[in-house]
């Protein structure tokens, strides 16, 4: 998938989309996601990876740089799966959100299209 295209599919209401993204290019890339979705979709976006199992909101500083902004709704109990209460909490989540999930390449099957 090009990336311009992404805005396409989500506000298709396709509700996954997955992206390879190189480490480098990761947060410029988040950045330009936040400011789309903020503008195309009137949609924030979240940002939750593996290694940190926390979930934050991605603004744009009045400088144009991307900030992370914790969530304190996201509590995740101490002994839950950090990947199984992230996709609880999307599901039960009742707002309007992008989310994206770094790092959980290893989860994805190899028959997933990806």
């Amino acid at each position: 998938m090009k990336l311009s295209n992404l805005i396409v599919t989500l506000d298709s209401q396709i509700p996954i989309a997955a992206v390879d993204v190189l480490s480098p290019d990761e947060a410029t890339i988040i950045q330009w996601l936040t400011i789309e979705a903020k503008d195309k979709l009137k949609s924030s976006v979240f940002f939750w990876n593996l290694g940190v199992s926390t979930l934050e909101q991605c603004l744009i500083a009045e400088d144009g740089g991307l900030v992370f902004k914790p969530v304190p709704e996201y509590k995740k109990p101490p002994h839950a799966d950090p990947l199984l209460y992230v996709f609880e909490y999307i599901n039960n989540f009742d707002g309007v959100g992008v989310f994206i999930l770094g790092d959980v390449h290893p989860f994805i099957g190899k028959n997933s299209g990806v």
